[in-house]
Order: structure tokens, then C-alpha cells, then sequence
């Protein structure tokens, strides 16, 4: 037998290394005739069939792979060709292979129907509008739509539709957390170098190639770390900064309380350095709804302390005012400042434009496309300087009022559960850290366009998933501390 198993054993080892002689000769064969792009390509086969046969042993890490590859695949391409949006195609449609391969091995871990709750029922609606825009008359052109429809609408239902299969327990809110808060860490050390010790090869060219236009300007320049630009890295590490302020004050653990507010503070320089006036909004909103949701005196009475001292800091008084960083926060409460006016004017032009369009102009003809696709090629010389001005242009007065009520609707209902539902209290202030993040960045969206550009896309609607998932993680906190207690209890009223 033990004869029998060693020839085998030697057999084996022989075809592996057969096998790996074969695919190295074709792989030099590639690369010498074809390029070196596809030989890359072929060499990263055999890692991608180990990686697909990891995730499905352990479905759970390709939901933690989507949420990694969505934070840095945009500022990959400053150093490699790629082209971003395909890219978290290829890892989202890996993830819903790996669902679907669950639901046919039938795992009860990964069940489908998990996905079905109210907030997927929002995004699928909200998708079926998107998806009728393809017969807008107005259009011009299915490309245009097909190119900008995940953005706005498609990315929304499947991902809030896989977070709701994947996390379904309360460990899972927490490990998305601390993820999160890493990449943050990340992101605004990358801002640090780049302030502290200039822009490396792929930043300067990505500068060269227009970026400088909106980064380096006359008032200083504006960081923008791993991020698509300034402004996305500007609402985006404030929403940060203000789930994770909050969190640091719920969390029970004194490790986890002071490693989110350390957190929170480098998210505030990071905010600071991009000079994204637009993001100001976030943390004073966020705040103000804080104070609103909070049941605990001792947190009220401090963060509204926090917030009238900054409203009075930079609307009343020029303290600061030589700091170039202070000077843009302030000119935010600037009724007369140039930029908003010039906001202002664009939308009076658009609204000229929108006349007698309830539909709007359909998906994907507001933005630069709209010179090739469309027959209103002045649309596309008019910025829109606006997430909800875009969805107004590219969906009409009807497509933005239900826009609009979907995201109150997402809210109101997180509010009720905040302050009436959820009785674990840690719980209640996560839950309640991720909805006054959500509420900034839904007024910051006037001025930015947060809700369409990734990673924050993506953040956004993990964060409205958790919220809508937060009763199920109450019960399970809820039959945890029972089971807990019970046998003490069994131990305590034993009878004699």
C-alpha cells in the first residue's frame, strides 16, 4: 500500500511539474510575440482560479474584497492602465458568482432571499425608472445610457442587495468598520506625503493632464490622496469623519473609543487639506442630527457646544483668516463669494434648458458625452456642479422629486429606528453614527457629486444597508445577552 501511494505521490508531483513547464513556455511565448500586457494577463489565471476556489470556501471575503477593490481602484490608474469602472464590474459580478454558486450548492449560510427587504425594494424601483430612461425621447443615443446608468442606478440595487446577504450579523457591521477605518488611515497619510513631500510620478502626470487646473490654484493647492479628485476625497473622508466621531463615542470598548476618534481626527486634517469647501456641510449637519437622535444628555450638550462654536468661529469672527485652509471653510458662509454665484448662474441656464423636459434629457447626456450624443450640445458646456442638479438634467423634475424622497424616506426611517426600535444601545450609536454621515452627505450632494463616484458611492450604500439590517442585529444582541444570562438565572432560582 505504502508502494502503491509513493508512485502515485511521484506521478503527481511529475504531471504538476510537467504542467508548470508547459504554461511557462507558453507564457514566454506570449509575451514575446504578443506583449507584455497579455502575458501578465495569462500568468494571473492560475491566481485567479485559486482565488475563485478561496472565496468559495469562504464567501464571506469576496463581499470584503468588493468593499477593498472599491476604495483604491481609482487611484490605481494614476500608475497602471486600467480602465476603473470594468474593474469593479468584473469584482462585483465575481461576488454575485460566488452568491449564486452557494445557492446552488445549497450552503445555508448565503441565502438569496436575504436580499429581499424594503431598502432593495427602493433601489429596485428606483432602478425600473432608470431603466425606462433608455426610451427617453429626448435621447439620443443607448450608449450614453449604458456607460452612465451604473452610476446612478445599478450599482445602488446590487449593492445594497449583497450587503444585505452578507452582513447579517452584528460582527459583520463591526469588521466593515474597522476596514473602513484603516483605509482612511491610508488615505490621509497619502494626503500627508503629498503635502509634506510633493506628488509622485503618476500624481504629476495626472496633473499635467488637466488635473492642475482645479488643484493648483491661486488660493493653494488642494489634496486629493488615492481619491478621483480634491472634491471626492474632500465629502468623502468628512462622511468618514463623522461616522467615526460619533462611533468613538458610542463604542464600549475603551481600545476601540479612542482608536475611531484618533480616526475621526486625521479624517478632519484630510478634510482640512483638500480644500472641498462642499464637505464643510457634513460634519456641521451630521452633528446637528446627532444632537437631535442623541437620548444621552452628556452627548448633546457637548456636540451642540461643538457645533455653535464652529458655526461662530468661522460666520462672526476672522481669527485664523491668514491660514489658507481657514480662509476657504469661511468663505462657505460667504453670501456674496464667486463660486456660488457662478453655481447659481449655471442652474438659471439649465433651467432655461429644461423646459417642457419632465423626463429629463435621459441618462449619460448631461455630462461631456452629451457633445457627441445628444442634439442639446449647450447642456454640455453648462457644469452642473451638483449631484442633484445632474439627476434634475438627466431625469427630469421627476426623476429628481422621487430621488429626493427615496433618500428622505432612507432617513426618516433610520431616525425612527434610532430613536424608538433599537435597544442595545451600542448598537443604536453606530447605527446612529452611520445615519448623520448619510444625512451630510445628502446636503453635501447639492454641492458635490458624492452619491456617483467611488469609493463614496459604494460607502453610502453599505451604510444604508447596515442601517436597514440594524432590528436584526438588535435581536441578535438581544438573544445573546439572554443566553448569556440565563443560566445564571437557572443557577440563582434553583429549586430546593
Amino acid at each position: 500500500m505504502d508502494v502503491q501511494r509513493s508512485i502515485f505521490d511521484n506521478l503527481n508531483k511529475a504531471f504538476v511539474f510537467a504542467f508548470l513547464v508547459f504554461l511557462t513556455g507558453v507564457l514566454l511565448r506570449v509575451i514575446l510575440n504578443v506583449g507584455y500586457t497579455w502575458g501578465l494577463a495569462l500568468s494571473l489565471i492560475p491566481f485567479g482560479i485559486i482565488t475563485v476556489l478561496y472565496l468559495t470556501e469562504k464567501p464571506y471575503h469576496s463581499f470584503l474584497l468588493l468593499f477593498t477593490v472599491n476604495y483604491f481602484v481609482s487611484g490605481g490608474t494614476r500608475y497602471f492602465s486600467y480602465p476603473p469602472g470594468i474593474t469593479m464590474d468584473v469584482v462585483i459580478l465575481l461576488t454575485i458568482f460566488i452568491v449564486l454558486l452557494q445557492f446552488f450548492k445549497g450552503e445555508r449560510s448565503i441565502k438569496i432571499s436575504d436580499a429581499f427587504n424594503n431598502l432593495t425594494l427602493v433601489a429596485f424601483l428606483w432602478l425600473l425608472y432608470c431603466t425606462f430612461q433608455i426610451f427617453n425621447p429626448e435621447s439620443s443615443s443607448p450608449l450614453a445610457w449604458l456607460g452612465n446608468v451604473r452610476g446612478i442606478g445599478i450599482y445602488f440595487f446590487i449593492i445594497t442587495s449583497l450587503a444585505s446577504i452578507f452582513l447579517r450579523k452584528y460582527q459583520n457591521l463591526k469588521t466593515i468598520l474597522y476596514l473602513w477605518a484603516i483605509f482612511c488611515l491610508i488615505a490621509v497619510f497619502k494626503a500627508f506625503m503629498q503635502k509634506t513631500f510633493g506628488f509622485d510620478f503618476g500624481e504629476a502626470r495626472w496633473l499635467e493632464e488637466g488635473g492642475k487646473n482645479t488643484h493648483i490654484i491661486h488660493s493653494g493647492i488642494r489634496y486629493f490622496s488615492i481619491f478621483t479628485d480634491a472634491g471626492n476625497f474632500g465629502s468623502g473622508i468628512a462622511f468618514s469623519m463623522v461616522v467615526f466621531a460619533i462611533s468613538a463615542v458610542q463604542y464600549k470598548e475603551y481600545k476601540m473609543k479612542a482608536f475611531y476618534l484618533f480616526v475621526a481626527a486625521a479624517c478632519f486634517y484630510g478634510m482640512t487639506i483638500s480644500g472641498t469647501r462642499g464637505s464643510l456641510i457634513i460634519p456641521m449637519s451630521g452633528l446637528a442630527l446627532y444632537t437631535a437622535l442623541s437620548k444621552n444628555i452628556r452627548a448633546i450638550i457637548p456636540t451642540f457646544a461643538i457645533l455653535i462654536f464652529a458655526i461662530w468661529f468661522l460666520n462672526f469672527t476672522y481669527i485664523g483668516q491668514g491660514n489658507i485652509y481657514v480662509r476657504r471653510m469661511r468663505s462657505v458662509f460667504n453670501p456674496d463669494d464667486a463660486s456660488l454665484g457662478a453655481r447659481l448662474e449655471n442652474q438659471r441656464l439649465l433651467r432655461t434648458q429644461m423646459i417642457g423636459k419632465p423626463l429629463g434629457v435621459g441618462i449619460g447626456m448631461k455630462r461631456g458625452n452629451a457633445v457627441l450624443y445628444t442634439p442639446h450640445p449647450v447642456l454640455s458646456k453648462i457644469p452642473h456642479d451638483s449631484w442633484y442638479v445632474l439627476i434634475w438634467v438627466e431625469l427630469g423634475i421627476v426623476g429628481l422629486v422621487s430621488y429626493v424622497l427615496m433618500i428622505l424616506y432612507i432617513l426618516v426611517h433610520g431616525s425612527y429606528l434610532v430613536l424608538f426600535r433599537l435597544k442595545n444601545r451600542e448598537l443604536r450609536g453606530l447605527i446612529a453614527a452611520l445615519l448623520c454621515g448619510l444625512f451630510g452627505v445628502s446636503l453635501a450632494a447639492y454641492s458635490l457629486e458624492i452619491f456617483g463616484q467611488m469609493p463614496n458611492s459604494i460607502l453610502i450604500y453599505i451604510s444604508m444597508t447596515f442601517i436597514f439590517l440594524s432590528p436584526i442585529y438588535d435581536k441578535e444582541l438581544e438573544e445573546s445577552a439572554y443566553s448569556i444570562d440565563e443560566p445564571v438565572k437557572r443557577k440563582l432560582y434553583k429549586p430546593v
